[in-house]
């Protein structure tokens, strides 16, 4: 692996494997979508190149001369009223990049999925990479895009295109600009005036640069068509609140709601986030999604790519300072 392709390089967690690939001695392009702030790539030795993943030519043109393609560009929101965008983009903008990586005689492509494309476990259980998807009575768009776009990246492997497919878990830490919805729940709790809210469910965490690492391993350790889930932590939503609090220090009071009293909650920041084209506090298909704790496991990633991950205090941590400096939050 020398040349190498990131798509959603200027991104979050693109940027972070970026940064990784650049350790390795890669040379690197990057393909930014039109307008895409470019911060994350301020002082990187990279080559930046402008189009939209669902530009054929554009697509065509970032594949050349690469020996290895990271395709993570994608949509990620957890509350879209007009999911169109969400569906092109993830799965038109992948067929491309995969199409155009075959038609090059690419060596290799990762691709990144996310947990929300596999299986939520049995209650009390975490799944691994093997869970069947299950949530079809759930109108979560960005999972079902994800899923999707998962299988059109195995089908591609099934054609002899050497795909391996990462599925990162939360990804919460520094760098994240825009901020994600991950970010957002840490950006949120400074929020003056509200107290830490709860609500039955749980979900699993990963550090950025831990998830990033996960990509560059699976580039050189994992296997052709195989999936590795990147996470490190799973914590219930009362958890997540008390980590938050406690390395934060925000000292507000802790308010658990009941289910029913969270989804009428939820239900009502849908409606007045769709009629003011603003995104809700707490987005419903969210709420419903992690009514069933989606727990995952990481033997996988530990084992045949020898991952680690650090702590989800040092993630919290880290992102708090750097949203600081951005002047996102206030203490």
């Amino acid at each position: 692996m020398r040349d190498v392709l990131v798509t959603g390089g200027a991104g979050f967690l693109g940027s972070w494997v970026t940064r990784q690939l650049l350790d390795e001695g890669c040379a690197v392009r990057v393909l930014a979508a039109p307008g895409e702030p470019r911060v994350n790539l301020e002082g990187l030795d990279v080559e930046v190149v402008e189009g939209d993943v669902r530009d054929r030519e554009a697509v065509t043109r970032a594949v050349e001369g690469r020996d290895t393609v990271m395709h993570l560009a994608a949509i990620y929101r957890d509350f879209a009223p007009d999911p169109w965008a969400m569906y092109d983009v993830n799965l038109k903008g992948t067929f491309y990049v995969l199409e155009a990586a075959r038609r090059a005689g690419v060596e290799r492509v990762v691709y990144t999925a996310s947990v929300v494309s596999i299986g939520r476990p049995e209650p009390g259980r975490a799944a691994d990479e093997d869970a069947p998807y299950e949530c079809w009575d759930l109108d979560f768009p960005y999972s079902r895009s994800k899923l999707f776009s998962r299988e059109l990246a195995e089908y591609f492997a099934d054609w002899g295109l050497d795909v391996r497919v990462v599925c990162p878990s939360i990804v919460m830490g520094p760098g994240d600009v825009r901020p994600t919805p991950s970010g957002q729940l840490i950006v949120k709790s400074f929020t003056p005036g509200l107290p830490a809210v709860h609500f039955p469910g749980g979900a699993a965490y990963v550090d950025v640069r831990d998830a990033a690492r996960v990509h560059v391993l699976a580039a050189t350790r994992g296997r052709p068509g195989e999936r590795y889930i990147a996470t490190a932590v799973n914590l219930t939503n009362e958890e997540l609140v008390d980590v938050i609090a406690r390395v934060a220090g925000t000292g507000k009071p802790k308010v658990g709601l009941p289910r029913p009293v969270a989804r009428a909650v939820a239900a009502g920041m849908d409606t007045v986030a769709r009629r003011t084209d603003t995104e809700p506090l707490l987005s419903r298909e969210f709420f419903e999604y992690s009514q069933r704790p989606s727990f995952y496991r990481n033997d996988k990633a530990r084992r045949e790519l020898g991952a680690t991950f650090r702590p989800i205090e040092e993630t919290i941590r880290d992102a708090i300072a750097d949203f600081e400096a951005r002047g996102l939050i206030t203490r």
